[in-house]
């Protein structure tokens, strides 16, 4: 929420102090990655703040190319990329998702 701008933070920080910190838990916790990828998801379901919503598909395109969600999750989040394929980023998300499977 942080990295998103939908949660004050009382103190400024960079990029990539907010992306290390979404991202370390999860690659070191298996079970972690895939709620990485819920929260995304939540985050990006019918937020109608552009700014917010940007930063999200941001933060789905890296988690999309650190990692694949678990087999059980892995169609939900096909699933919600191919239903949002007209945005910019989607089909990036997409290929990103395939290349991290293999």
């Amino acid at each position: 929420m942080k990295y998103m701008g939908d949660y004050p933070s009382k103190r400024a920080r960079s990029v990539n102090e907010l992306t290390d910190q979404i991202f370390e838990g999860a690659l070191k916790a298996e079970p972690l990655k895939d709620e990485v990828f819920c929260q995304i998801l939540k985050q990006l379901t019918e937020n109608t703040i552009n700014y917010s919503e940007e930063k999200g598909w941001e933060l789905l395109w890296l988690c999309t190319g650190l990692f694949p969600p678990s087999n059980i999750l892995l169609p939900h989040v096909q699933k919600f990329l191919q239903a949002k394929k007209h945005y910019p980023l989607a089909p990036d998300c997409m290929q990103r998702l395939q290349k991290a499977l293999r």
